[in-house]
């Protein structure tokens, strides 16, 4: 009967050991070449050290089952596959842990292990600022903890593709940063829909939203002079288009007062050539990069050229730009990571102080599944080291 038992029980180990190394594996592939690819490094920055603990666990148990039963083939096999899967994710683990110190930022493993929603925090405020056309659009405020002094701010455009998204996706992300000392402002924008492409409207609306924050933020403790945009991939594209564009002082809207400067950009897998996207974005159900694409711009990018321009993140590179920090997971496979790497390197020939971090094992939205992870641990520290190092510093009490 204990044998029988022992049989079933590492024939589980062994399923699960062989899912963790086929993840592995399929982190060292393409993400834009096949599905194996794309999948394999979907779950390893919020995983790894659970993937770890259970590997770790396995081992032991397979041991002593290969022990006691030492000619059982399934242990000895069930063995060899829980130590390839401890050895292949503490290589991941280890790797993280050297992206996040490297860049400044850290990660807590104790925390790591206790996953929690990532959009669960609810804002202090919700308001309106009036976008494109006069449009009202939603804005979320997280006050900043100490209310006393004027706090650095820092406004927030969401992801999704330009179709999807919600200005409280990260919501906990933004409780964080406001815990930090931050003002931390979230702007909806236009998104687009069928036969209703938002390209213009999405850049007006957070354009007016920057300015609606430049002559609102004192009366929410916020020092306009230290001013950071954060953009997660179609958001990140809207940071970079917004806060470059006001640098060469390109007419994006007329929103009733000026746009105030921008101290710093930080985005997250950016979405900067929309047509690297359009043409090797890995093709997920429902979400495919080039019916995005054609969806935001109103049509085929090679017949609507002007649009194009207008949206790629290329046409608004000048030396006058902010010092900008990019995060970029290595394995994106829906914004091709070399995509995001050749625009840091063309931004850095314009003249713009660039800083790429590029996060291993890590796919699209690699933070967004779970606040404590590992991926966003490391996001989130390294992101307010940057912010600090940029000027953007929450003063001291009293």
């Amino acid at each position: 009967m204990l044998r029988r038992l022992v049989v079933v029980l590492i024939s589980v180990i062994l399923l699960l050991m062989s899912a963790i190394l086929l993840l592995f594996t399929g982190a060292l592939r393409s993400p834009t070449d096949s599905l194996h690819g794309m999948l394999g490094s979907a779950l390893w920055t919020t995983l790894a050290p659970h993937f770890l603990l259970l590997s770790l666990t396995a081992s032991l148990f397979s041991c002593w089952c290969w022990r006691r039963y030492p000619t059982t083939r399934l242990s000895t096999l069930t063995l060899s596959a829980a130590l390839a899967a401890a050895i292949s994710s503490a290589v991941v683990c280890y790797q993280l842990k050297q992206t996040a110190v490297t860049a400044g930022g850290d990660i807590n493993w104790l925390q790591a292990l206790q996953l929690k929603s990532i959009s669960a925090a609810q804002p202090d405020l919700m308001l309106s600022y009036h976008g494109y056309n006069g449009i009202a659009q939603p804005l979320a405020l997280f006050l900043p903890a100490d209310t006393q002094t004027a706090a650095p701010v820092l406004l927030y455009i969401h992801g999704g593709g330009f179709m999807t998204g919600s200005l409280l996706e990260t919501s906990n992300d933004l409780r964080w940063f406001a815990e930090q000392g931050y003002l931390v402002v979230s702007a909806g924008y236009s998104l687009f829909s069928n036969a209703n492409p938002s390209w213009h409207k999405a850049a007006q609306d957070v354009a007016c939203a920057l300015s609606w924050l430049g002559a609102n933020a004192a009366s929410y403790g916020g020092d306009i002079n230290k001013l950071a945009l954060l953009g997660d991939s179609a958001g990140g594209n809207l940071a970079l288009n917004l806060a470059y564009g006001s640098a060469i002082q390109a007419e994006q809207a007329h929103c009733g007062s000026a746009a105030p400067a921008v101290t710093a950009v930080v985005v997250q897998y950016p979405a900067a050539d929309p047509l690297a996207i359009y043409e090797f974005g890995y093709p997920i159900s429902g979400f495919e990069p080039k019916m995005l694409v054609t969806g935001y711009i109103g049509g085929d990018p090679y017949q609507l050229a002007q649009r194009l321009q207008a949206v790629s993140s290329y046409s608004y590179l000048s030396a006058q730009a902010p010092p900008t920090l990019i995060l970029s997971p290595q394995q994106d496979g829906l914004v091709p990571a070399w995509s995001v790497q050749r625009f840091a390197h063309y931004a850095r020939l314009a003249g713009v102080n660039v800083e790429l971090v590029a996060i291993p094992f890590a796919n699209h939205v690699y933070n967004q599944l779970a606040a404590n992870s590992a991926g966003n641990q490391l996001r989130r520290s390294v992101t307010l080291r940057y912010l600090r190092q940029q000027g953007l510093l929450v003063p001291a009490a009293g």
